[in-house]
């Protein structure tokens, strides 16, 4: 039995392929702006392409502000490359139209999400129950605001799974030096049950008014979101109370825009309080370590763990602690109550695993998984602009056409790769790999003739990675590995082992993930061939 104590990276550096097109005005026939203005808007809409991924279409549409500042402003942050597909400008020279193919970083845009305290849409987060104040003026207790600014606020804090118990200041707006106790009260007034500081997290919305000394027809109308929690005493620092002021004529005629305005504003500057508010409401953290019991390798052991933890912001500082022949463990810390944790391990209905047995054993989560296996097939192939080198390289080298491609996708699955075909592949990163499952041929009598494999690997074009080739037997134990280093062209025979009709062969990097690693030529283009 080995035993390691070491950090399991969740996030790899899987890329999204996004294209976007973008169409500016060329003011006094300067093609240079035009072109750089193109440029940086359509990256801006690659990436905001890259985010609806993760993203509700009604979340995109409540939070476009915020979405808009941290992610279409600054796209480069989220970049790993950019192809230009096309460029054109009018004969008259007053548009100019960019198409670019861009590669962007899944774990930036999901970090930006953790940042924001913003939950995607494959992070099965329950929504949380906040009691909220609304502490405002008279004027702004009317029915038509206070229930047009609640219902509005309500659709900017859904996509954070936040429920709100609403509770409105009916008589003497509350002032904020009254302080945390005052809110208890009002609270206990509202609420038969016994209310002290174990019911919050607390939320207070204040709305007020502003008179402007140098026009009486325009005023300051300010709104506040407030976290108030036991371990804080409130004070006007910014991770406590986020505040969106803006000058504007008010009248009962304006409600509709003035709110929105007001809103979009304040998010802006809330993200501080939502995650102060989202934390406490996480819970405690619980140890626990996990044995898995059933699983045939790596492989396995990976897809688990990103499909039940990764998109789980409930588990924290998961460590791989012991691997075994018959199991792995697994420590981690657990935000939330023990008796709920159970419901953690419900896999999706399209799951390649299934758990017969989960129960509590010598202080070990014990989890028995029975693993399915998913075969994907391969594409054909086509020529694509970006491999439009191939065609020449293909000629020089007398390299066979490819019959198949493996799918551009960011979740990589194990693919069937037919016998006396060839493949075209791009391994796009150095923690980026693609596994093949080949089988043997069955209408071949002699043993040797079936089980013998030929197998040709061909890379096209430079590369500053090392490409390696792992063969695994029929249960995905390793059998043998090949490091190409600066290769391009390597071939071998691999005989089955009599009474097996499979195999696997994975192509990665001789290195593997390295966290930020980027440049020119961190990639390789090539043909696979089986005989």
């Amino acid at each position: 039995m080995l035993t390691l104590f070491l950090a399991l990276p969740l996030m790899g550096q899987s890329l999204l392929v996004e294209r976007a097109e973008s169409t500016v005005v060329i003011n006094r026939d300067n093609l240079v702006r035009a072109k750089a203005e193109a440029l940086k808007d359509a990256k801006g809409q690659a990436i905001m392409q890259a985010v609806a991924r993760y993203l509700a279409y009604n979340s995109m549409v409540s939070l476009d502000p915020l979405l808009q500042n941290h992610f279409f402003e600054n796209p480069d942050d989220y970049i790993e490359s950019i192809r230009v597909i096309s460029e054109r400008n009018t004969e008259d020279l007053s548009e100019f139209t960019i198409n670019i193919e861009t590669r962007i970083f899944q774990s930036r845009i999901i970090s930006a999400f953790r940042k924001l305290g913003l939950p995607s849409l494959d992070e099965r987060v329950p929504f949380r129950d906040f009691y909220l104040i609304y502490n405002a003026e008279n004027e702004f207790r009317q029915n038509e605001y206070l229930t047009k600014i609640l219902e509005q606020l309500d659709t900017r804090l859904k996509p954070y799974r936040i429920r709100t118990k609403n509770i409105l200041v009916k008589k003497n707006f509350l002032p904020l030096k009254a302080g945390m106790q005052a809110r208890l009260n009002l609270l206990k007034s509202n609420h038969q049950e016994q209310t002290d500081k174990n019911s919050l997290p607390l939320l207070e919305l204040k709305s007020s008014k502003i008179a402007d000394g140098n026009d009486p027809q325009q005023h300051k109308l300010k709104t506040e979101l407030i976290f108030w929690s036991p371990e804080n005493s409130l004070t006007d620092s910014p991770t406590i109370i986020a505040s969106a002021t803006d000058l504007m004529p008010y009248s009962s005629e304006q409600i509709d825009s003035i709110i929105p305005q007001l809103l979009d504003r304040l998010i802006l500057n809330w993200t501080p309080v939502i995650k102060k508010a989202l934390t406490f409401n996480a819970g405690r953290e619980i140890k626990v370590k996990i044995k898995f019991i059933g699983l045939n390798g790596p492989h396995e052991e990976q897809m688990l763990v990103k499909t039940l933890f990764q998109n789980n912001p409930r588990w924290k500082n998961l460590r791989l602690e012991t691997i075994s022949s018959s199991f792995v463990t697994y420590s981690s810390l657990y935000l939330g109550d023990k008796d709920k944790m159970l419901k953690e391990f419900v896999l999706p209905h399209d799951s390649q695993f299934q758990i017969s047995e989960i129960k509590w054993e010598n202080n070990y989560l014990v989890v028995n998984v029975t693993w399915h296996e998913l075969i994907a097939s391969l594409e054909p192939y086509f020529t694509l602009d970006e491999v439009n080198d191939i065609g020449e390289e293909t000629e020089e080298n007398n390299l066979p056409i490819p019959e198949f491609q493996v799918p551009l996708s960011p979740f990589k699955q194990t693919y069937r790769l037919p016998l006396t075909s060839t493949v075209y592949d791009n391994i796009r990163h150095r923690g980026d790999s693609t596994l093949f499952m080949i089988k043997a041929d069955k209408d071949n009598e002699s043993y040797e003739e079936k089980n013998l494999i030929k197998i040709t690997w061909n890379r096209l074009g430079p590369t500053h990675l090392r490409p390696k080739l792992t063969i695994y037997d029929h249960n995905r134990k390793r059998v043998k590995g090949y490091l190409l280093k600066r290769k391009k062209h390597f071939s071998f025979q691999y005989l089955l082992p009599e009474g097996n009709d499979a195999f696997y062969l994975k192509i990665s990097d001789e290195i593997g993930f390295l966290e930020g690693v980027a440049g020119s030529y961190q990639s390789f283009r090539y043909f696979l061939t089986v005989n």
